[in-house]
């Protein structure tokens, strides 16, 4: 299986479980996160081996949020 696929539906696991961490307390701001919590599992249950460029985003907003790295 492609490598960059597993680690990529990995990444998504790790910005779920980060963003539900998070415990906001602003209501805007938890809706916020409960929008892009929504868009993450739609995106891990959509993601193909062959969305190389989903998988290049995937990376990107990874490193920005979890590892902050910034491009």
């Amino acid at each position: 299986m492609n490598p960059d696929y597993q680690r990529a539906l990995q990444q998504l696991d790790e910005l779920m479980v980060f963003f539900r961490s998070t415990g906001e307390v602003s209501c805007t701001v938890a809706e916020q996160e409960d929008i892009i919590l929504i868009k993450l599992n739609s995106l891990k249950h959509t993601l193909k081996p062959e969305d190389t460029r989903a998988i290049h985003n995937i990376d990107r907003y990874y490193r920005r949020h979890i590892r902050h790295d910034h491009d």
